[in-house]
């Protein structure tokens, strides 16, 4: 026979205990769709299916001897595979399976072709292509759709009636599990997570920014106020680039001196027809006395200085410049090195209007308006609080179902991996598709989004990555998947989820700047717990201070004093600063320039080498130990700030020339060097100065370069502070190259005030006392425990205190609210003189700590015509099983009813995560998947039976966590020939 006539097709019956599945009232049949095309056969054959793991049993089969003899050689059994179909038509292949040395061999016959009883396979009918069975009767096996060749093949597909089979609890339970964020090796955790945070880039690891950090910027970005510099933060940068209009740009352009439109007392340098500026060079070539004037011969001097001028060679390879006859500079020209040169005066500024189309000189309009702070959160990954105390950058971890209602779209995140396998969640607010691509990349290899401004803009495309997994299963908003089967990871290794490239999905603006994560292989926790703590990082800071020397910070080319307006006030606000026992924790280096103590720092009699020379050398040098920290202590108890006092005190009345170059060559160089020795530390460099660059390299954008490198190339920002004399062009243009704030202050009795308050700017929000308090804890304060960190990974409980009233050592809640709580201050300075730790605030994580279940037995009844009997075929399901949990199929056969509960129990199947992903066997897993029923019951004579049960058993993790679900299953059978 070839398998039963069309009457029997709808003959089929199943049959179970009223009390089946009593627990849960669930199991009514019902039909899912199935693959169109597979290459799987229902009557026993071996179709080629492969099961989750090599072998052919399936995974974890049973492996003992069933009853009887599986078969004798010589005999054989029909069998129907079905190659492929197209339009409807199927190409079989038609034949039998020989028994050889005691077991069925592969299917042989011949290929033929016939119409599908399904008709076309309809296309685009769903994600995983599935269609409808034929039949769709709740409680009938139908026609196999896996395998329409075979006539006799019937199929059970399952779907628990209200929902999938849980192991779940009386808490919550989640689908997924994380590793736990704030027990991350140090290490680990600054490379993910840089606090004060600006912008999503600084909170990796499933996080985001809250209350993004001023950073280098002037004013808070969350707060309306005048434009900011491009390149004080990551989220500003951002948003610069979408509207310009939210930010200042600085226009020194080429080898010029400044901009057309600024005038400028003093000799006009590098205002030539030469140094890259068509505007300049028209103004040049109209009033060539508003420019640096230089010559080559004395001709050249006449028109300009009058009869007897000269062009005198001062220094081989120097500028010339003309000598007016009794040396003394004519009205509108300045002395430079007792030669004449130009000035760059208001009236030079006044041509631009005649003698450059297309550039005005109007005022600057930008401002950072209330659509610059709406940006703040659209683009940053950020939200802003309206709460003056509220503490700012803190990185915080989603909390599970948690989405960012920015997002309208996909916005994917990697938490911290476990047990082998990475969470993957989407926080935007519409469900992820599976298939993303996760990349791995070597340890160190700088991959993860960078918050740099220079970076920001392009931190979404790392490069030379090795895909390690793709994600198996959508994920909904709000929700993670536990992702398994990832090669070649190791810890350490970096993580980005969905890459450019082929196949790459659609996010939300700048979404992607939290897709990284480090390769940990640690343990697992539920996602409940990991929202249970919070953490500050205590982040070292050390600072270069740079501090202009020159004459003219004590009197004028005159002689006329400016020493109370300049040098007084910018001394003693540095003293109040480093006695400030807020400053407690920082490290500082200091120098003074000009100034040849305790290696030359001048232009006399040369300028120093790359690297700034004796510029680099501090007079008060800095070396990283805890000893050398400022502390709350006054002087001379505090040893560091002693030092730095007694160097300002002591130091010579200032004199000489500004050579900018080699000062901040040698500033930077020393930040970079210490930057380097100590990786984790934020390092910047404070540069100070009443002037302009007179000596050495004079080029305002070659000086600025040096910030520049020691920003993009090193992580080392530099702040400008200028007043006086100072061009407010070169002060923005350093900051902005550098990444740092810019202060241009005004001399005189208001200077000691606003440089010390800059300085309290720039030392800022990098050393908080603050720590947020888990929602939990809001809710039960009393629940609440406070724990420090220190960087060797010491833990020390610290001791609630009533308030600030009642401080000694401990912490108190910052207000009633409880979301927030304040170290002591002799607690906070005693960690900000030790820094390198954290401070972390948890609360007890209720969890359900579940065991396994076992379901009851699921009973299946095959009926096939006369002349033919039951042979059972394959097993397909759907899981999910978090962390280590899985899911154990049992299967046993018998041809009656009353012999079951004496059958052989085999165990058929087990789906879990790791170490390989056997969470789904069926057609749509790549390769399409299914169990051997024939085989797991050893072939005959169990696999032809009329009867076989099915039970499932649901373990928890190791943890005792949940999660675990059976969303459904496939079993199917075949009528060969009973002969």
């Amino acid at each position: 026979m070839t398998g039963p006539s069309t009457k029997w097709m709808g003959a089929l019956s199943r049959s179970g205990s009223a009390e089946a599945w009593a627990p849960r009232a669930l199991l009514l049949v019902t039909l899912l769709t199935a693959s169109a095309v597979i290459a799987g056969a229902c009557s026993g054959d071996d179709s080629g299916l492969q099961g989750p793991q090599d072998g052919t049993s399936g995974p974890d089969a049973g492996a003992g001897p069933g009853p009887g003899d599986p078969c004798e050689d010589g005999e054989e059994v029909e069998c129907h595979i079905t190659v492929g179909e197209h339009e409807g038509v199927l190409t079989c292949l038609d034949g039998v399976r020989r028994c050889e040395d005691g077991r069925y061999g592969g299917c042989e016959g011949s290929m033929t072709m016939r119409r599908s009883p399904f008709g076309a396979a309809p296309r685009g009918s769903g994600e995983s292509g599935y269609r409808p069975l034929a039949n769709s009767e709740a409680s009938d096996g139908g026609l196999c759709a896996t395998n329409p060749c075979d006539p006799s093949c019937r199929s059970f597909e399952e779907v628990p009636d209200g929902g999938p089979i849980d192991l779940s609890g009386t808490g919550v339970t989640y689908t997924w599990e994380v590793g736990d964020i704030n027990e991350l090796p140090e290490a680990v955790a600054r490379q993910g997570t840089h606090q004060p945070c600006t912008t999503s880039e600084d909170c990796q690891f499933d996080q985001y920014c809250e209350h993004p950090a001023r950073g280098a910027c002037a004013h808070d970005p969350c707060t309306t106020g005048e434009s900011l510099l491009s390149t004080c933060s990551g989220c500003v940068a951002k948003v610069c680039d979408a509207r310009p209009s939210c930010c200042t740009q600085t226009t020194i352009p080429a080898d010029c001196g400044h901009d057309a439109c600024e005038a400028a007392p003093g000799a006009a340098m590098h205002m030539t027809a030469t140094c890259g500026d068509a505007c300049i060079a028209n103004i040049c070539a109209s009033n060539p006395l508003c420019c640096d004037f230089t010559c080559t011969m004395a001709a050249q001097c006449t028109p300009i200085f009058g009869m007897g001028s000269t062009c005198p060679i001062v220094l081989p390879g120097t500028p010339r410049r003309c000598l007016p006859p009794g040396g003394v500079c004519p009205t509108g020209s300045a002395p430079v090195n007792g030669r004449c040169t130009g000035i760059w005066s208001q009236a030079c500024a006044d041509l631009v209007a005649t003698r450059c189309p297309g550039k005005s000189c109007a005022p600057p309009t930008e401002t950072w308006d209330a659509t610059c702070v709406d940006l703040v959160e659209e683009l940053c990954g950020a939200t802003c609080s309206t709460d003056p105390e509220q503490q700012r950058g803190l990185c915080k971890a989603y909390l599970p179902n948690q989405t960012n209602p920015e997002c309208s779209g996909v916005d994917l995140t990697v938490g911290v991996p476990c047990g082998g396998t990475i969470p993957v969640c989407n926080r935007g607010n519409t469900p992820a598709p599976a298939g993303i691509a996760i990349h791995s990349y070597p340890a160190g290899s700088r991959q993860l989004p960078s918050s740099a401004p220079s970076e920001v803009l392009d931190s979404c495309s790392p490069s030379g990555g090795t895909l390690a997994c793709t994600t198996t299963q959508p994920i909904a908003p709000g929700e993670c998947i536990s992702v398994a089967g990832c090669t070649g990871l190791t810890d350490g290794m970096e993580l980005f989820v969905n890459p450019p490239g082929p196949g790459q999905i659609a996010e939300c603006p700048h979404a992607c700047a939290n897709n990284g994560s480090i390769y940990q292989s640690a343990m697992c926790e539920s996602p409940g717990c990991i929202a249970t703590a919070s953490v500050s990082m205590i982040r070292p800071v050390t600072l270069f201070v740079a501090l202009d020397r020159s004459t003219s910070m004590w009197e004028t080319s005159t002689g006329d004093p400016v020493y109370d307006d300049r040098w007084v006030p910018a001394t003693e606000a540095l003293k109040a600063f480093f006695a400030d026992p807020a400053s407690a924790g920082l490290g500082v280096a200091f120098r003074f320039w000009p100034y040849d103590n305790p290696g030359p720092c001048n232009d006399n009699p040369s300028c120093p080498g790359a690297g700034g020379g004796g510029c680099a050398l501090p007079i008060v040098p800095f070396d990283g130990s805890a000893a050398r920290r400022l502390t709350e202590e006054p002087a001379p108890f505090d040893q560091q700030e002693n030092a730095l006092i007694n160097a300002i005190n002591s130091v010579p009345q200032p004199y000489g020339d500004t050579p900018m170059y080699p000062a901040l060559d040698g500033a930077t160089t020393w930040a970079r060097n210490y930057k380097i020795a100590h990786p984790e530390e934020e390092v910047a460099v404070v540069f100070v100065t009443d002037g302009i660059p007179s000596h050495c390299n004079t080029v305002p954008n070659q000086i600025a370069n040096l910030a520049r490198n020691a920003f993009q190339n090193y992580g080392v920002r530099v702040h400008a502070v200028g007043f006086g004399s100072s061009n407010a062009e070169i002060i923005n243009l350093i900051a902005d190259r550098g990444g740092g704030q810019a202060y241009n202050l005004t001399a005189g009795t208001t200077l000691q005030g606003s440089l010390l308050d800059a300085l309290v700017s720039i030392r800022g929000e990098a050393l908080p006392c603050d720590v947020t308090v888990p929602v939990a804890g809001a809710a039960d304060p009393s629940s609440v425990s406070v724990v420090h960190v220190n960087n060797a990974g010491t833990e020390t409980v610290l001791t609630p205190r009533a308030g600030l009233a009642s401080c000694g050592q401990g912490w108190y809640f910052a207000d009633a609210t409880h979301s927030s709580v304040k170290l002591c201050p002799q607690t906070c300075s005693d960690l900000r003189e030790n820094p390198g730790g954290k401070v972390r605030a948890t609360v007890p994580c209720v969890t359900t700590s579940l065991t396994a279940i076992t379901t009851d037995w699921e009973r299946y009844h095959g009926v096939c015509p006369p002349g033919t009997k039951t042979q059972w075929g394959y097993l397909r399901y759907r899981t999910t099983t978090p962390g280590d949990s899985s899911v154990e199929f049992f299967v046993r056969a018998a041809d009656a009813p009353d012999d079951l509960d004496t059958a052989t129990v085999r165990v058929a199947a087990t789906a879990h995560a790791a170490p390989t992903d056997t969470r789904i066997c069926d057609e749509s897993s790549a390769p399409p998947c299914a169990i051997d029923l024939f085989d797991v019951l050893q072939e005959l004579p169990d696999a032809r039976t009329e009867y076989l049960e099915l039970q499932m058993r649901l373990n928890p993790t190791s943890t005792g966590g949940g999660g675990v679900q059976v969303h459904d299953w496939e079993i199917t059978y075949s009528c060969p020939d009973s002969e």
